[in-house]
């Protein structure tokens, strides 16, 4: 067999081929393969409660059914409402962003959301503040999308 694996190397590479393949094959089945995830069970993320864009006037342009806005002049603020919910920004996860153009005549503009501060007395809104970069309060189109942990 000797002068065989000398003389013709096709047993050889056919032996090296095989392996090769079960080695392969066995880093492919592993839970840390590119591509796979480990054998936990991992819950998808929930979907997001409520989400909304808005113009720099206050109006909803699109988003979810429980969501309103508005504009209020007096604070320079924007106040959302998702129906059914008193919103406290510790109790929800917010993602929020100016769309559009952000290069504002003194630059980029910076979004600020917290809830109202009333810890849900009478209303419990998500308040939006849009700020530029010497912090002074600005009307923009953003957008926001709002999570509730399982």
């Amino acid at each position: 067999m000797t002068l065989s694996i000398l003389t013709n190397r096709k047993p050889v590479s056919l032996l090296f081929s095989t392996a090769l393949l079960a080695v392969l094959s066995v880093v492919a089945g592993s839970p840390y393969a590119v591509g796979q995830s480990a054998s936990v069970h991992r819950p998808s993320p929930p979907p997001p409660m409520a989400f909304a864009s808005v113009a720099s006037t206050g109006a909803k342009q699109s988003g979810t059914a429980n969501v309103t806005t508005d504009y209020n002049s007096t604070t320079g603020l924007y106040e959302l409402k998702i129906t059914g919910v008193c919103f406290l920004r510790t109790s929800y996860t917010t993602v929020a962003t100016v769309s559009g153009y952000n290069g504002f005549p003194d630059g980029a503009l910076f979004v600020n959301t917290d809830d109202d501060g009333d810890f849900c007395h009478s209303t419990g809104k998500l308040i939006v503040g849009l700020r530029d970069v010497n912090g002074n309060l600005q009307k923009a189109d953003f957008q926001v999308v709002v999570f509730k942990a399982r």
